[in-house]
């Protein structure tokens, strides 16, 4: 992956994809275990109270199911995010 620059839109409400990362972790000792996740960036949530206020994106680590989901986007890209009854992201598909 490169790691070109690029510029979010404002106007998207949704998922835009930054990045990813797989391996094994050691959950216990002398156990491993496979990872797969993948990184986004989306607008923070417009709800506001008297004790809560956001502005602007948050960044969020997404499990996924293999390292297909990621096969072919690249940085920047506006996806839709398709999660499984676990959260695990499924599929992504481009928005175009």
């Amino acid at each position: 992956m490169d790691r070109e620059g690029f510029v979010v839109d404002g106007g998207y409400p949704g998922y835009v994809f930054v990045g990813w990362a797989a391996g094994m972790f050691e959950p216990e000792p002398g156990r491993k275990q496979p990872y797969t996740n993948m990184y986004v960036i989306s607008p923070v949530s417009d709800y506001q109270s008297d004790d809560y206020m956001a502005s602007g994106y948050k960044a969020d680590k997404k499990k996924c199911i293999s390292a297909d989901i990621w096969k072919g986007l690249k940085p920047g890209d506006q996806v839709n995010l398709f999660f499984d009854d676990r959260g695990r992201v499924v599929k992504a598909e481009v928005v175009i």
